[in-house]
């Protein structure tokens, strides 16, 4: 995948997750497998985390800290961040 397969991936996938259309958990896993091509365990070396974590966190358990989930999404340049939980405002937003 080219550069801009990959950012074009990445946007499509972002987009998913904003509009609420993907949980982040499917996110991550989506951009993690679609993207970068990786098993869990050479990302967990990428990121720093354990498997037990970034299993969870793909399959929407546990309750991560930013700082950890900031981790996971670092290798798409990603961090959490506020969205508003209007749709209408969400909406306006992105255009």
């Amino acid at each position: 995948m080219t550069k801009a397969q990959q950012r074009a991936a990445i946007n499509k996938i972002i987009k998913s997750l904003i509009l609420d259309e993907i949980t982040q958990g499917a996110a991550l896993r989506e951009l993690r497998v679609n993207v970068l091509g990786l098993r869990q365990e050479a990302y967990t070396e990428l990121t720093g985390v354990s498997r037990k974590t970034l299993s969870e966190i793909e399959n929407d358990k546990g309750n991560y800290t930013p700082e950890i989930i900031n981790k996971v999404f670092k290798p798409f340049d990603l961090k959490v961040g506020l969205i508003p939980i209007s749709s209408s405002a969400l909406k306006t937003l992105l255009r």
